[in-house]
């Protein structure tokens, strides 16, 4: 079953062409010992090159050991295999950060070895669970698109439309290493599996592949607005001002994005709710809006621009 839904999403999705490399990122769950063993199996079939690798973030002691148990398990499928180690930098969350560095590691060693994507373990669980985790935060439409089953990046996710019980069922029988912070109820993503998605799927037993296919729709829509939004933002653009004119005639959803892509162009930021209905609400030629980083937005000639707050301008 695994195998036919991946060779799907594969072809489907348009995860990977003949002739490719990919490298895996092992970390030695469940999810990713699977992709391993699929992707190897798959192979031939699909004329890809796989490759494996397996990243020690230098925060628990056991993990030099996981490391070299997943160089074992890519060496008895004859795959190449390469350990990396990162350096996690301090901040507000370790996960968020170890997940960056994670991913930098993969995608520097898939370039240095010539390999096209980085393939990763989300399942359809994981994109369920992410749906949910962005509601609970708070997220507009564009954050219900969850993750994405192919990255500009060059990472994919092979196993995006399988369940977890699928996966961790056709490992059952192979060596897997079980992580103790996905049990930690200190995380929210941890009490969504543990907690909230078990009390909706009381209710509906498919709640998964219905946040699942929340997010493919909600993608979809983002598409359109981005096709949209790229010609109102060529449109209203003067410079590093934006004209108020064109915003006014867009459809709210395009104008928000536009907004949105301005303030990250000024910030280097994603812009919260309440900034870009500020903005929105400056409009109407009146106002201001502080931006992240000290920045302020005023009008001026019918156009936002952003000043240094008490400049002249202001």
């Amino acid at each position: 079953m695994i195998l036919a839904r991946v060779r799907r999403s594969v072809r489907e999705r348009e995860l990977l062409h003949a002739g490719q490399g990919v490298l895996v990122g092992c970390s030695g769950g469940p999810d990713s010992v699977a992709l391993v063993q699929v992707l190897a199996r798959l192979a031939d079939e699909l004329g890809v090159h796989v490759h494996v690798a397996s990243v020690d973030h230098g925060l628990r002691p056991e993990a030099a050991a996981e490391v070299r148990a997943v160089g074992q398990f890519a060496g008895g499928l004859g795959l190449p295999f390469e350990a990396l180690a990162v350096q996690v930098p301090a901040g507000a969350s370790v996960q968020a950060q170890a997940r960056d560095a994670r991913y930098g590691a993969l995608l520097a060693c898939a370039r240095r070895r010539g390999l096209g994507a980085v393939a990763v373990g989300h399942t359809l669980d994981d994109q369920a669970e992410t749906v949910l985790e962005r509601m609970l935060r708070g997220c507009s439409t564009r954050g219900l698109a969850g993750i994405a089953a192919s990255r500009e990046d060059g990472v994919i996710r092979p196993l995006i439309d399988c369940h977890r019980a699928d996966v961790h069922a056709y490992v059952r029988d192979l060596p897997v290493i079980q992580d103790a912070s996905n049990l930690d109820q200190r995380f929210l993503r941890v009490r969504i599996r543990e907690r909230l998605m078990p009390a909706l799927a009381a209710e509906d037993a498919s709640i998964q592949g219905h946040l699942a296919a929340l997010a493919e729709d909600a993608r979809a829509d983002r598409e359109l607005v981005d096709a949209l939004a790229d010609a109102l933002y060529a449109e209203a653009r003067r410079g590093d001002d934006l004209e108020l004119e064109p915003l006014r005639r867009a459809f709210r959803s395009v104008r928000r994005a536009v907004l949105g892509r301005w303030v990250r162009s000024q910030t280097g930021q994603s812009p919260g709710r309440a900034v870009i209905e500020a903005l929105e609400a400056m409009l109407r030629g009146r106002g201001e809006t502080l931006l992240p980083g000290e920045r302020l937005v005023v009008v001026l000639d019918g156009r936002l621009r952003v000043v240094q707050p008490n400049s002249p301008e202001d």
